[in-house]
């Protein structure tokens, strides 16, 4: 019997439905979502770190330079045994000179000692023994030659003077360094007793005390001379006092007299 109109518009409504409800032939399933707020998981590179110094801050030229640190994976203090190699460049752009590599123990603790060379900087590079993972680090060395400097403290000179009855010249306040100054004296008097002191104190007085190394006499006069005053105190001035002898009848009693006052010490040169 003929399908009647109804029959067939049934039909179609279900034929529609079942297709809605269908995965069609060689699609592929859609892949399940990640809920939302959750990261998919992925490999970590384990951290690392590293202290690193060169010891001392600052040395002469072919002293020892002690490098040492600890380096590793952070939080572990076993597990940690590698290499650490060292470099050097002196200053900040100069190239890297190798000097060697050491082991690092368990814990990550390693040491090497080396001479020093010039200023410069240091650097360490750590590699651990089971696992692909590398630290490394920098420090700076100051290196310097000492040089021995004559430094002036003070200077006086005058001409023709009669110091009858004396002759003082007292210096500026002034700081010097523990140790001797050297003096360097040059007299010239028509009168040949003619003589006097040359000291560094703190005194305004200036006030002398018989055998005070501070202080050198020379009551028959002397000169040119050179002499060494070993000053108790680092701050004061110099002091000079001279008198001339009588001078005969008809004759004068004039003097030429100098000094200079300098000191040694060290100078850092740094290479």
């Amino acid at each position: 019997m003929p399908a009647t109109g109804a029959a067939l518009a049934a039909t179609g409504t279900a034929l529609v439905a079942a297709l809605a409800g269908a995965t069609p032939a060689g699609a592929a399933p859609e892949p399940a979502r990640t809920p939302a707020g959750t990261a998919a998981p992925s490999a970590r590179t384990p951290e690392t770190s590293i202290d690193f110094a060169a010891a001392p801050d600052e040395t002469t030229v072919g002293a020892p330079v002690v490098l040492s640190g600890r380096a590793g994976l952070v939080g572990r203090g076993t597990g940690n045994a590698g290499t650490v190699r060292f470099w050097f460049r002196k200053g900040q752009q100069g190239p890297k000179v190798y000097l060697g590599s050491v082991a690092a123990g368990d814990s990550g603790a390693f040491r090497h000692t080396v001479k020093a060379t010039a200023t410069g900087e240091y650097l360490a590079e750590y590699r651990n023994s089971r696992q692909p993972i590398l630290a490394s680090g920098t420090d700076f060395l100051a290196v310097y030659t000492n040089r021995p400097v004559d430094r002036m403290l003070y200077t006086w000179t005058a001409t023709r003077l009669s110091c009858l009855p004396s002759c003082r010249a007292t210096g500026p306040e002034q700081f010097i360094s523990p140790g001797p100054v050297q003096v360097k004296l040059n007299r010239d008097c028509l009168q040949p007793k003619s003589g006097g002191r040359i000291g560094f104190t703190s005194d305004p007085a200036n006030t002398v005390t018989p055998g005070d190394p501070a202080w050198r006499e020379f009551p028959d006069g002397e000169g040119p001379t050179t002499f060494e005053l070993r000053p108790g105190v680092t701050k004061g001035h110099f002091h000079l006092e001279w008198t001339s002898g009588p001078a005969p009848a008809g004759q004068l009693t004039a003097c030429d007299i100098s000094f200079t006052a300098s000191q040694r010490s060290v100078s850092k040169d740094y290479v």
